[in-house]
């Protein structure tokens, strides 16, 4: 709840600055019809000299005991909104006044809407109201102005007020979740026993990865080698329980859109920005991580090198939260340089997810020195960047890797039920998420990928419990 909070400096009802004009427009239409009236005389001019005085005489009464100490009371539901929904606002608005009020108008600008209300409140001085913002976007939202204006039934007389102002709520990003995620739900008993049986099918194939130079031979699994068509291994049990540490590119440079991928001349749908989809996969991971009780770090800019923003496993704090709402791509380090400050730091048998728009060839030389090492790397990215393979830069990345060329690391996955990740034997060679894949990396083209308009459910079923705001 959004309580208000008004400051002793700030008067109740603010000075009127269209009170003279007001007043000099009163007074020059009863000045007219009073010469009128002593040249021509007449029942209808005395009339409306009467009608003239009587509304300067209500204008005057109500500049004067006009409404005042308005007090507005906001709830929001709500209170965690995620970008691309709706928050529905519930106000309280109370005030006192001598007179009635034959009219009043109340608007609030917010940064991501407006909103405009006609009251007749006559001898009433409590309201409860309800409306809403849509597509709500990810970040801190704030009301900019709150301002209550009211007056007499012709509108010559007016009196306005800003009650408060200055209020906020954060919008967190949509996640965006990579793979099938069985959300709890309310299904009956044979429902959830065939849900059961499929995520006990989708562990055991989890158990299943693709055979990697070093694994004993007592690990491979032939009967799985012969379904798939190339060697395949369980995974031992320090394995299961996954460990990964996810860094979150936000140098402007990385998502700076090519021309290939602009949006034709006069379209209205541009899509979402390719940063909300970076932002949006990293909260989808960090989610899946949660309830899956696993060790997670979060490396991004804005925070002190060599230093990870979050590490931990369990309940999300609220700071990491915050920080996915506000951060922004306008950081000063490159995707290589927080490569290198989560390697500082990455834990045996720990894997990395790299979120990027575009990564660069620098980036890549990094993530290949990781691939060489033994350390499983996830790239989810929105764009490709096109690769000589006869450089002396792509040759040295083939040379850093030892010449290793793994199977296709993983199936390709589903985005949401919408998008289809592309996998390693499919990205082509001639770019650099190609040549990635070729040395072992998992690929997932993020493009057109829809956090927000994901299976109808989604991002309720897949919210967060209350208690871990």
């Amino acid at each position: 709840m959004i309580k208000p909070i008004r400051r002793p400096d700030s008067p109740a009802v603010s000075p009127n600055p269209n009170l003279p004009s007001q007043w000099a427009r009163a007074l020059a239409a009863m000045g007219i019809i009073a010469g009128l009236y002593g040249w021509l005389g007449g029942s209808a001019l005395l009339f409306l000299l009467i009608f003239i005085g009587l509304v300067m005489l209500g204008g005057l009464l109500l500049q004067v005991l006009g409404p005042s100490k308005f007090e507005l009371v906001r709830t929001l539901s709500p209170i965690q909104p995620t970008a691309g929904n709706s928050v529905l606002v519930k106000v309280d608005l109370s005030f006192r006044c001598r007179l009635p009020i034959p009219w009043m108008m109340i608007e609030e600008h917010w940064t991501c809407g407006d909103h405009r209300l006609l009251l007749f409140p006559g001898f009433r001085r409590t309201f409860q109201y309800t409306y809403s913002l849509e597509r709500l976007p990810r970040g801190r939202q704030q009301l900019r102005s709150c301002r209550v204006s009211w007056g007499d039934l012709p509108g010559w007389f007016t009196g306005t007020s800003a009650p408060e102002g200055n209020r906020e709520f954060k919008v967190l990003p949509a996640p965006l979740y990579c793979g099938e995620i069985y959300a709890d739900s309310g299904a009956g008993p044979g429902v959830a026993s065939a849900m059961s049986r499929r995520r006990k099918g989708a562990e055991e194939e989890s158990d299943i990865r693709n055979y990697q130079p070093g694994d004993p031979m007592n690990r491979v699994d032939w009967k799985n080698t012969a379904r798939r068509g190339s060697l395949q291994s369980r995974v031992p049990e320090r394995e299961k329980g996954r460990m990964f540490c996810v860094v979150l590119d936000n140098c402007p440079a990385s998502y700076e859109t090519p021309w290939e991928s602009l949006p034709p001349r006069g379209s209205s749908l541009p899509g979402t920005p390719a940063f909300e989809l970076a932002v949006s996969a990293a909260l989808g991971l960090l989610l899946a991580a949660e309830r899956a009780g696993s060790y997670a770090q979060l490396f991004t800019g804005g925070w002190p090198e060599g230093m990870a923003r979050y590490e931990g496993m369990g309940i999300i704090p609220a700071r990491v939260l915050d920080t996915l709402a506000d951060v922004a791509p306008d950081g000063t380090r490159t995707l290589a340089r927080l490569l290198e400050d989560a390697s500082r730091q990455c834990i045996p048998g720990m894997g990395i997810a790299v979120i990027t728009g575009r990564p660069d060839r620098e980036a890549a030389l990094t993530i290949s020195r990781l691939l060489a090492q033994g350390i499983k790397v996830d790239l989810y990215y929105v764009w490709d960047r096109a690769a000589s393979v006869r450089s002396a830069k792509q040759a040295a990345l083939y040379e850093e890797a030892g010449g290793r060329f793994s199977a296709v690391p993983e199936r390709m996955r589903k985005l949401n039920g919408q998008h289809t990740a592309v996998s390693a034997l499919s990205a082509p060679a001639a770019t650099i998420c190609g040549s990635l894949g070729r040395l072992g990396a998992g690929l997932y083209c993020l493009e057109h990928a829809l956090p927000h308009e994901g299976r109808e459910g989604t991002a309720d079923e897949l919210s967060r419990k209350p208690s871990a705001r």
